[in-house]
């Protein structure tokens, strides 16, 4: 065996020892996201909850003017938010497509483009 082949299988329990001590960083990393993540969907029920007494205020000085339709669905940036009769409140992601993306797919079929008179 030559002094480079020698050298390449030399350290492997030192690889070992060194790719357990990256997956401990990584899973600390992990665990540290996972807390984030928590973190942050507490905060969101948190503002989903004061969303709704905001919506339920709404409601009620609406009805006191006589408005007899205040909508109980909003759409925001992606989101629905529906509020029920019970008070509850849900929010939902929506996946939307803009309609310029339309014209890559255009594109990719072969179309040509035709612009609207």
């Amino acid at each position: 065996m030559t002094d480079q082949a020698h050298t390449a299988t030399a350290k492997p329990m030192n690889k070992l020892l060194d790719a357990m001590h990256r997956l401990e960083r990584n899973h600390e990393e992990v665990i540290d996201a996972e807390q984030r993540l928590a973190d942050a969907k507490r905060y969101f029920d948190e503002q989903v909850a004061h969303l709704n007494t905001a919506y339920t205020a709404a409601c009620n000085r609406a009805i006191e003017l006589g408005e007899k339709n205040f909508p109980e669905q909003f759409a925001l940036r992606g989101l629905t938010l529906t509020f029920d009769e019970e008070g509850g409140c849900s929010v939902e992601r929506r996946s939307l497509v803009e309609p310029y993306e339309l014209l890559t797919w255009a594109k990719k079929a072969g179309e040509e483009l035709a612009l609207c008179d």
